[in-house]
Parts: structure tokens; C-alpha cells; sequence
């Protein structure tokens, strides 16, 4: 088939906007497009481009989740967790937490999940992480402290979630509101760490054995494998009732909902991110190069539609409604309009049809003057 086209990131940007420092968490929903930076400064703008608020947190932004009844965004920024006004930016409040923030997943409406964990230079590792589960108001409702990093938090139900994670127990906890405490249970998980997981359900784990393993869909924890790999899980998306699985030789697999392999891509670079687009089979994947990243246009079926070279490393990806944000190393905050995209591509490939055709033409023409 040949290699895929290949596209500069700037040639097909449909928004392209700047902040100061490196861009670490991107969001957008129907109405609005957020970026947040290494510096703590959070920019809001219309879908359109216009900017709305600025807001400052005072340290990197790690994660933006939004209530589903757009009420607030909850963030997580170095060491502390905040509530934002979504309309105007505003703080409403923010508490401190033990060690650095990690992880953020919402649970139901009003209440939060989140990871935080202290890291001891002298060991180079994680000694302590604590799970909180945190208010609309910012109180803290219950914590739960543990000698392992949580890589990966799986909202089950109100109540409920399951946490990936790391050295030395690897594995998954279960945790569940009873009786105005938290309950625990612990599942193995084939002894190994967890480094992933999806956010939506059906809820998948990829682990440093190269194991996928799947949360059934009533929430019992699981320990069969879902499919398993001679190679680490790097990250992975929930594709409907299947998975895409970035592995860390260069490949990128998409798994059908009995745990089949159904189509395998070889990318340029080390996969790092994955992100699904639609439910017609079309997905990102983003790899890590020596000059910066390749973002990956692929179809489940026919493989790479489109690399699109950016000269600085991708940090974050969202997708919402037909526009993809990306946001980079060297602080650009870009935004892709997909159906843009794809006539982009669909001209490019028909001016190489003319042009094929053209010299077809003029091969025929100079045969016809040596006879």
C-alpha cells in the first residue's frame, strides 16, 4: 500500500493557540475548549476561539474533569484539588493534599475520586499514596492511605471504584462505600503492576506483563485475561464493547469485544497516547520521536489514514463533538476540525490522482512519437 501521507501539524490546524510554559491537561466539551499549563495558568475560549477566562492554580495542571450537569470543573494542579466556576473561571475552593496529586475521576454528580502520592528521592520510588474521595464544597468524605502508586481509577458506580495499582503488590483495589466507611477488596490481577486503564465502561487494565485485563460489566473484579502480549501495555481506549491497546514495541491493537485481535498497526516512534474519535472505527495515537511527536490518523481497518508531524512532544489529547485539541510541549494549544481533515486529506489524494494521470497521459504521447 505505501507509506501513509505524511502532514506538518500547523497545515491542518483549524486553532492554533499559545500559552507560557509547556502544556500538561487539555479539555473540550460542546461549548468550550481548556488548556492547562507546567505553570498553573488555565485558559478558557469558546469553541469558536474566543477567550473567556484565565484562571491561575499555582502549579501544573494534571487533570480537568467537568459534572455532567456542568455545574463545575474539578482540577487537580501539584499539590492541591480545586473547584472552578465553568462559566467565569473563578476558584470556589481548593484544599491541600498529602504529597502530589496523580489522578482524577468523578463520581456520580457531586463527589470526586482522587489519587495523591508522596515520592522519596533517595529511594526513587513512591512510598505512600492516599485515595480521597472529595465533595462539591471540597471537604474530604473519606481517605484511604496505601504503600502503592494508583496508576489508573475505574468508576464503577456512585460509591464505588477500582483502582490499578503499582509496585509492590501490582493488581487492582476495589473500594466501596458502606456504612460511613470505605470497604476494600483486593484482587492480584496475574501479579503484576498496573500502568493503564480506560475511564468508561466496559472498563479495561493494561499491565507491565502485557496482560489486558476487563472489569466485568455488573463491576466483579476479574482476573482472566482479556488478551495478553509478549510485550508491556503502554496505554489503551475503550472502542465501544472492544479496546486499542498501545503496546511498547511500536504497535497499536485494536481487540473486539471476545478478546480477538482484529487489526494490528505499526507506528513510527513510542506510542504514548490513544484516543477514540468515533464509533466508525477511527482513532489518534500519538508517538514520541527524537524531534518531537507523530500524531496518527488510524482506521481500525486500513491501517495509518494520515501522519501529522509535530516538531514538539504531544502532551495531552481531547476530542469532543468533531474537534480534536492537542496540546504540545513548546505550549501550543492546537485544535483540529475533523470533517476540515478529512477534505484536506480527500483533496490532497485526488491532486495525486490528476497527477498520476497526467503522467500516464504523457508516457502515452511520447511512446507514440517513437513509433
Amino acid at each position: 500500500m505505501g507509506d501513509p501521507p505524511t502532514r506538518p501539524i500547523e497545515s491542518v490546524a483549524w486553532m492554533e493557540r499559545n500559552l507560557n510554559s509547556s502544556v500538561s491537561a487539555v479539555y473540550i466539551d460542546d461549548e468550550k475548549i481548556i488548556s492547562g499549563d507546567w505553570d498553573g495558568m488555565m485558559i478558557c475560549w469558546s469553541r469558536e476561539g474566543d477567550k473567556l477566562w484565565v484562571s491561575d492554580l499555582g502549579d501544573r495542571i494534571i487533570g480537568i474533569r467537568f459534572s455532567e450537569k456542568k455545574s463545575m470543573l474539578w482540577c487537580i494542579a501539584g499539590r492541591e484539588a480545586f473547584g472552578i466556576d465553568y462559566d467565569n473561571g473563578t476558584i470556589k475552593w481548593r484544599i491541600e493534599c498529602d504529597g502530589s496529586t496523580d489522578l482524577l475521576e468523578l463520581d456520580g454528580e457531586k463527589r470526586a475520586w482522587l489519587v495523591s502520592s508522596v515520592y522519596d528521592i533517595e529511594l526513587n520510588d513512591f512510598i505512600e499514596s492516599t485515595i480521597s474521595l472529595i465533595d462539591s464544597d471540597g471537604e474530604v468524605v473519606y481517605r484511604h492511605i496505601l504503600d502503592e502508586r494508583p496508576w489508573t481509577i475505574q468508576p464503577i458506580s456512585v460509591g464505588r471504584s477500582v483502582f490499578g495499582l503499582g509496585r509492590p503488590r501490582g493488581g487492582f483495589l476495589e473500594l466501596i462505600e458502606s456504612k460511613g466507611s470505605l470497604k476494600e477488596n483486593y484482587e492480584a490481577g496475574l501479579d503484576a503492576p498496573v500502568l493503564c486503564g480506560s475511564n468508561s465502561k466496559p472498563f479495561f487494565m493494561g499491565q507491565t506483563n502485557g496482560v489486558v485485563l476487563k472489569i466485568h460489566d455488573d463491576g466483579d473484579l476479574s482476573t482472566s485475561q482479556f488478551q495478553e502480549f509478549e510485550t508491556t501495555i503502554v496505554n489503551l481506549e475503550n472502542s465501544g464493547n472492544g479496546v486499542i491497546v498501545c503496546l511498547e514495541d511500536q504497535r497499536i491493537v485494536a481487540i473486539n469485544e471476545v478478546g480477538s485481535i482484529f487489526s494490528e498497526t505499526k507506528v513510527r516512534g513510542n506510542p504514548e497516547i490513544v484516543k477514540l474519535i468515533s464509533d466508525d472505527g477511527h482513532f489518534w495515537a500519538s508517538t514520541s520521536t527524537d524531534s518531537g511527536s507523530i500524531l496518527n490518523l488510524i482506521n481500525e481497518e486500513k491501517g495509518i489514514v494520515v501522519e501529522i508531524i509535530a516538531e514538539s512532544r504531544i502532551r495531552d489529547l481531547a476530542n469532543a463533538k468533531g474537534i480534536t485539541v492537542v496540546g504540545l510541549d513548546d505550549g501550543r494549544v492546537i485544535a483540529i476540525e475533523q470533517e476540515m481533515l478529512r477534505r484536506r486529506i480527500e483533496d490532497s489524494q485526488n491532486q495525486e490522482n490528476d497527477g498520476d494521470e497526467h503522467r500516464l497521459e504523457m508516457r502515452e504521447k511520447l511512446r507514440s512519437l517513437r513509433k
